[in-house]
């Protein structure tokens, strides 16, 4: 039987109350205005965890319900995500909506999680990551209903708006929401004031989304495989590593081994791109509530003489990081972004990037009937990049990947991968 998502009800969730007029300009910073133009995606899954026969469809109906009332109460509060992008420096907030949209799936909750697809999951999404379609829109939400009364809901939002962690202070804020906890709904802060926009002769960086080559795997990794990992990938200079880094040093050295693989054995130069949540690593810090793309990345380097050992990479990732919390200046971001653009086109260089969406809170949405048992992404990202994420007790990481169709090959057999991660394996409930 074919997989199929069936679109049976779609409206417009406008703010539960108007927005003064005071707030119906929202200035973008200059990080949101340099921000890749896609949409950040999250699925987050709910099985149905009772056996009542008439349990389903009136059920999920009345979630979805809830789910609408408390996202326009939330609209109120992050008045902006109703609005639109008018420009390249604003959103005019004019309460015209969030497009919410019901669908119903032709099978179970558990059919889907047995082996996850990619290319499937991006149906339960209610815009592709790499859609400019309604690219003036800001958020989109997608609730799917599975046969057995489980759920599944999608998010997508505007990388021109937010990062991550905006996404998660909102999906934690309208779950709270959804419960009834007005206190937990965060007040919030904005960039604009830092970093105002300026006048950019672009609209946004933009991704290579061409997948008829590339290949996508989901990686996981156990917390006992990582506490073996960590301590294989420890040296001297590092003798803790986190398990975010070595996880992503792991990758990258599998993938380095790929690439040369593929080459008839010439080793190329090699970029690895991590982004980084600056909130904390300013000064002054900035409180989480701040909200915008608060992200900016540092590259790890080899060349084609480096030793490529896991401790070595653990080193230059660690060694990165503290170069960025040393030098990160406000200054200098649209010229160090110049620079990623420009090395990140150059055919001389394997560049990927390497995103943590670690210990982000996202297990905690919980909108009245229970937490999440899986936080997925859409599973496909660009050629060369990766996107970690919290297993569901925390302490494993699961990584989407994308690479060439033949080095993907290569990658996944590398036995020095397969002694630490699982390669798509089945989501336990």
């Amino acid at each position: 039987m074919e997989l199929e998502v069936e679109t049976i009800d779609k409206e417009t969730i406008k703010p539960s109350s108007p927005t003064p007029l005071s707030l119906k300009i929202f200035k973008l910073s200059l990080l949101d205005q340099i921000a890749y133009a896609v949409h950040i995606p999250l699925i987050f899954w709910y099985p149905n965890d009772t056996d009542a026969v008439d349990y389903c469809f009136a059920k999920v109906k009345e979630r979805s319900q809830k789910l609408k009332k408390s996202l326009s109460e939330m609209l109120a509060r992050f008045y902006h995500f109703a609005g639109r992008i008018r420009s390249i420096s604003f959103i005019e907030c004019n309460d015209d909506g969030v497009d919410y949209i019901e669908a119903r799936v032709n099978c179970l909750l558990q059919d889907i999680l047995k082996k996850p697809d990619g290319e499937f999951l991006r149906k339960l999404l209610p815009i592709q990551i790499e859609s400019t379609e309604a690219a003036e829109h800001i958020l989109h939400v997608k609730v799917n209903f599975f046969q057995c009364g489980g759920m599944a809901i999608g998010v997508s939002i505007s990388h021109k708006i937010v990062d991550l962690s905006t996404l998660s202070l909102f999906i934690k804020s309208w779950a709270a929401l959804a419960q009834g906890s007005i206190e937990a709904v965060s007040e919030f802060e904005t960039l604009s004031s830092l970093l105002p926009p300026i006048d950019l002769p672009i609209t946004g960086s933009q991704i290579d989304f061409k997948r008829e080559k590339h290949a996508t795997r989901r990686l996981v990794f156990d917390a006992l495989k990582i506490s073996l990992l960590r301590a294989q990938a420890a040296s001297t200079d590092v003798p803790q590593p986190t398990r975010v880094e070595a996880v992503t040093a792991l990758i990258w050295k599998c993938a380095m081994a790929a690439s040369k693989s593929n080459h008839c054995g010439f080793t190329k130069s090699s970029v690895m791109l991590v982004p980084v949540n600056f909130r904390k690593r300013v000064k002054p810090p900035l409180p989480e509530n701040f909200i915008g793309n608060l992200t900016f990345g540092f590259c790890a380097q080899t060349t084609p003489d480096c030793k490529t050992e896991l401790e070595g990479l653990v080193q230059k990732l660690r060694n990165g990081i503290r170069e960025f919390s040393e030098n990160f200046s406000f200054s200098a971001i649209l010229e160090d972004a110049k620079k990623l653009t420009n090395m990140s086109r150059r055919d001389d260089v394997d560049f990927y990037c390497c995103s943590s969406w670690c210990r982000f809170e996202l297990y905690a949405a919980d909108f009245g009937w229970g937490k999440p048992r899986w936080v997925s992404s859409s599973g496909v990202t660009p050629k060369n990049s990766c996107t970690m994420m919290d297993s569901r007790d925390g302490e494993g990481v699961e990584a989407w990947l994308t690479l060439s169709e033949a080095e993907m090959a290569s990658f996944e057999r590398n036995e020095e991968l397969l002694a630490f991660a699982s390669v798509d394996p089945s989501v336990t409930l």
